[in-house]
Parts: structure tokens; C-alpha cells; sequence
């Protein structure tokens, strides 16, 4: 999955402050809960660059599969202070998604810079009788529907990538979402979700 920072659309009239930009401190909304993948790297990025000049203000503004940021950030003043973090779910799966938003990806926003490319890890609980992806996909397609998995919401990159791998191996499960701040490690179950182990408890296995 990759990220990109994106900047609310500038106005012709900031071009004069060019020369003197940033003169003062930069928000950088983050549009997932704290402890996400979204989260971590923007804390690591906001720390190295307050080191050179204006400090960066990070702030998590989770909720709505990340319309709620971006629509916060497409209101704000166009002039450059106010910053997203945007990837495939944000900017090329909500539009699809959602009949009606506040804010247009094309026109609201530019993207500035690629910001950090993030892998996608299948990893299955201890429990689960698999030890590389072909015993799992056997075992998936040998009790179908029986195996759930743990996703940051429908649309995510986690859930597409999952959707994506029973696609074209031609087996099925079952998701749940995972509340935000069980997502240090979503593992793959033989349980329902009401009975499914805590996501806290990080005994995983690649």
C-alpha cells in the first residue's frame, strides 16, 4: 500500500508567500485512529521534520473510512498549512463506495509527495493448522466459510487485499472490522467473532 501527503488545492494568491513558506507551524491530519499504520509513520515524519524548521502538528481524525479528515481538510484555507495523508482507500476506493461526498479527490486536492510504501502480511493465529499460504488456502477451501478475519473496514487495503487473494484462489471467509485500537496485529481464526480471541493478544505467525 502506498501513502502520499496531500495538500489542499493553493490559490493563485498564496504564489507571493512562496519565498517565505512554511513561516509558521503545519497541520498534518491523519485520517485513521492512533496505532495504525497511517499513524506511526506520520509520528516518524513529523518528528524528523520539526528538526529543520516549523514544527508539524499531527492530528488523528478517524471515522468514516477517512472521509471525516479529508473532508476537514478540504475546508480548510487553501494555503498550504494544512496536509493529509491519503492512500488507495482515501482517494481511490471511497469515491466508489460512497454515493455522496463532501469533497471531490480530483479537485479539493493535490498530491505533494509519495510518502512511504507499506507492505501487506498475511499472518494466521497460532491455532490455525497452516504453516505457509498454500496449507492455508487448502485448509480455507477444505472448511469454507468457516475461517473469519480481522480488517481495518470494508474498502481498506487489508480487506482488498484479502478479497483479491479469494478471488483468485477461489475460496471463501468471513471478515470482521476491527476496533482501532485492537489493530497492533488482525490475525485469521477458526472462531466465530464474538468468541475470537482478542486482537491484543499478538501470537502470530506469518
Amino acid at each position: 500500500m502506498r501513502m502520499l501527503i496531500a495538500a489542499v488545492l493553493v490559490a493563485a494568491a498564496c504564489a507571493a508567500q512562496a519565498q517565505s513558506y512554511p513561516n509558521k507551524p503545519i497541520r498534518l491530519l491523519v485520517p485513521f485512529a492512533a496505532g495504525g499504520s497511517s499513524s506511526i509513520i506520520a509520528r516518524a515524519f513529523t518528528m524528523r521534520w520539526a528538526r529543520p524548521g516549523p514544527a508539524v502538528r499531527r492530528g488523528e481524525q478517524a471515522g468514516g473510512g477517512g472521509n471525516i479528515a479529508m473532508e476537514e481538510a478540504a475546508r480548510a484555507d487553501p494555503d498550504g498549512y494544512t496536509l493529509i495523508i491519503g492512500h488507495i482507500g482515501t482517494f481511490a476506493v471511497n469515491p466508489f463506495m460512497f454515493a455522496k461526498l463532501p469533497f471531490d479527490t480530483n479537485r479539493d486536492f493535490r498530491a505533494v509527495s509519495l510518502f512511504a510504501k507499506v507492505p501487506q502480511i498475511y499472518v494466521v493465529h497460532e491455532s490455525v493448522p497452516a504453516k505457509d499460504l498454500r496449507e492455508f488456502i487448502a485448509l480455507a477451501k477444505k472448511d469454507p466459510g468457516k475461517l473469519y478475519y480481522g480488517s481495518a473496514g470494508n474498502g481498506s487495503a487489508g480487506h482488498l487485499a484479502v478479497e483479491y487473494l479469494k478471488m483468485v484462489s477461489a475460496w471463501t471467509s468471513s471478515t470482521s472490522p476491527t476496533r482501532a485500537r485492537d489493530r497492533t496485529c488482525s490475525t485469521w481464526s477458526r472462531d466465530a467473532p464474538s468468541s475470537r480471541p482478542p486482537a491484543r493478544r499478538r501470537s502470530c505467525r506469518t
